[in-house]
Order: structure tokens, then sequence, then C-alpha cells
């Protein structure tokens, strides 16, 4: 993969932060061609690790990145390179075996978990969320809940207000980010499925590519009186399915989604060009106007929490921990930091 999508990454985001770009070039070396045929086992805990110089990686650059990492109130943080292991480390009393809220990174795995149920012929995106829930899911009325689809849920596009859940808009006109809205979407799973969010879960995602962690019921309710729920992972996880994602749903030579799965998640809505379902397609957005690669994606949490995948860089990169800066709830400055400290990385 030709060096020059990271050297305008780093040049982009350099130029955001005021510094002098011509310091950065365009360069026609090539690196090794990523190996795409490793995948770590999932009945043991060893994770083949790469050799960050053998896969244009710097010693130096790595630690660098490590260190603005942990100075940013991290728990975890994650590379994979050609799927193994390039950096791992913990901080903040975190161990490999910590299982945090991931916060909306959830909503990726959900994304994942509706196309299977798609796959199962189970529902259908256009399906009318009401053709699934009783009356009152949200604070409109039956007649508006009645134009309200699973693609609207999942593409923020459902014309309910985020924090009250009454009518607001005519849906499918207007991206507007709604977790409240957004968790109706666990309900229609497991009734669709006809068991609960984690026996699901495993069944058809977790168990096929070695994660464990778990859906847990949060504190609080949302505008209607329903429960709100989080999924808590390990970094492993995290890590194990943006591989899942970068490899278009294939794991250890067994297809988990259907061929496509990832090109249709990863297409912009019709409402907002930088999301596609219940994914952030930050290449297509501010990041790619600053450089970053047209097929940056990444599953995005409040307080930082992110999984990045670059399926043309054989690169994915997982973050936990407390809020880098300002609380956001899925989008943050963090996101340039952290992404320009990675391309620095590169030899």
């Amino acid at each position: 993969m030709p060096r020059r999508q990271w050297v305008l990454l780093s040049a982009g985001l350099l130029a955001g932060c005021g510094a002098d770009s011509k310091e950065t070039k365009e360069t026609e070396e090539t690196d090794p061609e990523p190996s795409t045929d490793y995948f770590p086992p999932n009945d043991s805990d060893e994770w083949e690790a790469a050799d960050p110089e053998a896969t244009g990686w710097s010693p130096q650059g790595l630690t660098d990145l490590v260190a603005l990492v942990k100075e940013n109130n991290s728990s975890s943080f994650m590379m994979l390179s050609g799927g193994r292991v390039l950096v791992e480390e913990y901080f903040l009393n975190a161990t490999r075996t910590t299982e945090l809220d991931v916060a909306s990174v959830q909503k990726s795995f959900t994304s994942t978990l509706l196309g299977l149920a798609r796959d199962k012929q189970l529902l259908s995106f256009d399906d009318t969320v009401s053709s699934h829930l009783a009356e009152g899911w949200s604070n409109a009325t039956q007649q508006q809940e009645a134009a309200i689809t699973l693609r609207h849920l999942m593409t923020h596009a459902s014309g309910l207000n985020p924090n009250t859940l009454n009518y607001a808009t005519t849906p499918g006109t207007l991206f507007d980010y709604n977790t409240n809205a957004y968790q109706k979407l666990r309900l229609v799973l497991e009734q669709v499925a006809g068991t609960d969010i984690n026996e699901l879960s495993r069944e058809w995602l977790f168990n096929a590519i070695g994660i464990g962690g778990q859906w847990v019921l949060r504190e609080g309710q949302d505008p209607t009186g329903a429960a709100l729920w989080g999924l808590e992972l390990a970094a492993r996880d995290m890590a194990r399915f943006g591989l899942l994602a970068q490899r278009a749903g294939v794991w250890s030579n067994q297809a988990v989604t259907a061929e496509g799965w990832f090109d249709e998640a990863w297409s912009p809505s019709a409402v907002k060009a930088d999301y596609g379902l219940l994914w952030w397609l930050q290449g297509l957005g501010s990041l790619g106007k600053k450089g970053a690669p047209a097929d940056l994606v990444a599953a995005l949490g409040a307080r930082d929490q992110k999984v990045f995948i670059a399926p043309s860089l054989d690169l994915v990169v997982t973050r936990q921990g407390l809020a880098a800066g300002a609380q956001t709830e899925a989008e943050s400055d963090f996101d340039a930091v952290l992404l320009k400290a990675v391309a620095d990385a590169r030899l």
C-alpha cells in the first residue's frame, strides 16, 4: 500500500494544527503488502505481534503515540497491523481483562446484528418500527410513529426529538443524532429473535469472533420510561470487532456477515454524507478534508471510546477511557489529534 495516503493524512492534520505543510512531502515509496490471512484464535489469549519496522512503523513514533494516548485519560489503546498486535497498552488500572462501557460504539455492533437479523429474514430495514413494537414506543402519536422505519433509526433520521422522543419533523429528512430513538433497535432485535440481546449477540456474532463482554442495564430511563442499555467490552473485544469489519465480515476464512454487508453499512445515508448505518464515515467528513483516507470509518462513543478502521491500510485502532477533552456524544476534537499521531508514527 503506497505510503502516500498516510503522508497526506499527516500533512493535512498538521496543516489543521498550524504547522508548515511544506515539512511533509509526498513520496512514491511503497510499504510491504499487508498480510490479510491472520486472525487471532478464538480459544486462546495468544495473539501474534506485528514487527513495527517490518510493517512500516517507527518504534520511536509508536512510543510517542502511546505517550500521547496515556496523557489523555486513556484506559486502553490497541493498534492492529495485518491483524497482528502492533500496540497494546493499558492505563488507569485497566488490564487486558477489564471490560468498560463502550458508549455509542455499541451502535456499530447493533448495526451488524441488524444486518444478521435481515440475513435470517427476521426483518427488513424498511419495516416500520411499529410493526415490531407496540404503540407508545415513542412519545409521538400512533400515526406519527407509523411513518418511522428501522432505517430511520439506523441513520438518526427518525424525526423524533432526541431529548423527549416527541415528533419534531418528517422522518427521513434530517440527521439528528438520537441515542434514545436508537435504543429501540435493541427491543426490535429481541422481538424478532425471540431472545434477549446477550443471547442473540453471542449466538450470531460474539462467539464467532471470540468476543466476551456483555450488554448491561444502565441507570435511568429514556423519555418513555424504557430501560437504557450499555455494552461492556475489553479492548481486545473491540479490536476483534474492528478486524472483522476491516476483513469485510470474514473471520478465519468463514463468512460471519453477508458478502457486501460492510460496504452497505459504510455507504452514506440519504441525510448525512459522512454517516452510514450506525457507522461514522470519517474519511468522507471533516477528517477526509484534512487528508484522511477516504475509507476511514469509525465506531465512536461518548468519552472518546473509539474503533477506527482503515481497510486500505489494513489498520485497526481502538481506544477506551475518560474523555480526552470536552465531553461529546461521538465525534470529538481528539479524533484528529489521535489520527495525526498515528500518521506521524509511520516510517
